[in-house]
This record gives structure tokens, C-alpha cells and sequence, in this order.
């Protein structure tokens, strides 16, 4: 089943007998899965140890038309029976309990669940009923997604997907609305930024692109939540990092490491880019900001 649905799943037995799944039916394209599946009582997760993988990350979308499961993700815990649907994001960890069930699953791409779902990660783990209200669009659309998918073009397909997004993203917030103390302001958001940002600002491989991926928030939201600021996100990435490199530099402990070393150290990955830019925040290059620094100090290098 990994292979097939590009996924990192550990499945193991909850019952006496092996485990035993079967697929009666799939669809394969770049930014959408299909799976149709009965399973006997097992348990899921994310295989442990494995890095994350951009191209393999998506939000499962489940359809549970047989059964009873227990899932968990996050904070969260929910039983699910036969009839509800609930989302998990599958580069995340989670964990899910059941008996016999036949599930319908569409995997979509994480991408795309950031840009129609920003609130995604206040949802995961939680039921919508199947057989009424909004629930019952979702069910309909699914049965008509995978009903498309042996007969129709895969452009069609992903177009319905699409849609399934959408109208579970509206299902979630008009049915099941979190507590006003879970929505994350402004404010928060650029909080979980920030903290992710100084947790990894020596990687050199930190921008936007990897925040969005980690911090579970679109490349656009991510721009419209800095757009008000004075600085923008990588401007004060690079800020932070030219201070640090200041601090360092003045660190008589660190007098005999030199300027390139400390600024790779700290995520910079050219090193006439670097100078460059500290002068413009400093006004002096590296090498006579440590000077005067460690003179001040009483150190001579």
C-alpha cells in the first residue's frame, strides 16, 4: 500500500490474526491518491524515523463507510463510526485504532490544503457526519469522485478533488466551529513563526518555502502576515542572523574562529554576500566590528 499511495505508514495487526487489507480500487496521479480499502483490526502510524518528504506529504481525507475507529493526532482524539469522515496530515505524527472498516481515502497534496484550508490544524482528527447537512455534500462528492476516477480524464479527477477540498474546509468550519480560544490570531501565527525561525536560523536552507512546509501555513499567508510589518519575514531572518554573527564576533571565547566560519555557522552560505550585508546593518565591515569590539574588551586578536 506505501508504494501504491506514496505513503510512510506503519500498519500492524490489533487482532490475533495477521493483518490482511485489500484494495478494491485506486487512482495514482501527482497531487492526488485514491484508495478504496477493507481492512481487518489494525493500528497506523507514521513510520517512525523517517525524515519528511515534500513530495510524498498530504492531508487524508477518510470516508469511513464500514466501522469503528479510534484516530488521534495532535491534542486530539476522536472515535469514528461507520458513515462519518474526518482529515489527518499524513507528515505528521498520528495514530489510528480500528476493527473491520472499509474506508474510502483521498490523499491530497498539502499544498493545496494550505491555500484552501488555513485553519486546517484546529480540524485534524475531527468527525463530520456523513448522512446530513453539509456532511452528506462530502459523502455525495466522494462516491462521485471515485466513481469519475475509472471513467473520467485525470484532469476531471483532480478538479473534483479540488472541489472535496473546498467543501470540506466550509463543512468543518460551519459544522464543527472551534472554540474562539483556538483560532490563532495574527499575532499567533507570527509566533509560531518566529519560534520556528530562531530554532533553525543556522540552517542555510531556511526560507519561506521551509517555514510554510513546518509551520503548516501557505506561502501567501505567510507574506500577507508579515505585509503589515515593517520588515519583511526574510529581511528579519537575515537581521537576526547578522546579529548573532555581531554577538559572536565580540566573543573574546571565539577570537581565534574566523569571520567565514561563524557566519556559515549561522546560516550564511557566501561569504562576500555576508559582508555586504553586515556592513549595510552595521555600518563597518566583520573583521573591524570584531576589532573595536574586542579592543573595547580589553582583547587584542
Amino acid at each position: 500500500m506505501n508504494g501504491l499511495l506514496k505513503t510512510r505508514f506503519e500498519l500492524t495487526s490489533s487482532a490475533r490474526r495477521s493483518f490482511d487489507g485489500e484494495i478494491a480500487q485506486s487512482f495514482v496521479s501527482e497531487r492526488l491518491r485514491l484508495a478504496d480499502i477493507r481492512f481487518t483490526p489494525h493500528y497506523t502510524r507514521l513510520l517512525p524515523g523517517k525524515g519528511r518528504n515534500p513530495a510524498h506529504n498530504a492531508f487524508l481525507i477518510s470516508w469511513q463507510i464500514e466501522g469503528t475507529s479510534l484516530v488521534r493526532q495532535g491534542a486530539r482524539e476522536a472515535q469514528i463510526g461507520a458513515g462519518e469522515l474526518f482529515f489527518i496530515d499524513t507528515s505528521a505524527p498520528f495514530a489510528i485504532e480500528t476493527d473491520n472498516i472499509r474506508t474510502r481515502s483521498i490523499y491530497l497534496d498539502s499544498q493545496l490544503w494550505r491555500d484552501v484550508f488555513p485553519e486546517r490544524h484546529l480540524y485534524t482528527a475531527t468527525p463530520i457526519h456523513g448522512d446530513r447537512g453539509m456532511g452528506r455534500l462530502c459523502t455525495d462528492l466522494v462516491s462521485q469522485l471515485f466513481a469519475a476516477a475509472a471513467t473520467h480524464p485525470a484532469g476531471l479527477v483532480s478538479r473534483m478533488a479540488l472541489s472535496l477540498a473546498h467543501l470540506v474546509a466550509v463543512t468543518m468550519l460551519k459544522e464543527r466551529p472551534a472554540p474562539a480560544d483556538a483560532m490563532l490570531d495574527r499575532q499567533g501565527h507570527i509566533g509560531r513563526i518566529r519560534s520556528f525561525v530562531l530554532d533553525n536560523l543556522s540552517d542555510p536552507q531556511l526560507d519561506v518555502t521551509l517555514i510554510s512546509r513546518h509551520i503548516g501555513l501557505s506561502k501567501r499567508h505567510i507574506h500577507q502576515l508579515y505585509a503589515a510589518n515593517d520588515m519583511s519575514l526574510m529581511r528579519w531572518i537575515w537581521s537576526e542572523r547578522l546579529h548573532r554573527v555581531a554577538r559572536d564576533l565580540a566573543n573574546p571565547a571565539l577570537k581565534f574562529k574566523s569571520v567565514s566560519a561563524i557566519a556559515f555557522e549561522w546560516g550564511f552560505s557566501e561569504a562576500a554576500h555576508f559582508s555586504r550585508s553586515f556592513k549595510a546593518q552595521f555600518g563597518k565591515s566583520p573583521t573591524d566590528w570584531r576589532s573595536e569590539a574586542l579592543v573595547d574588551l580589553g582583547h587584542k586578536i
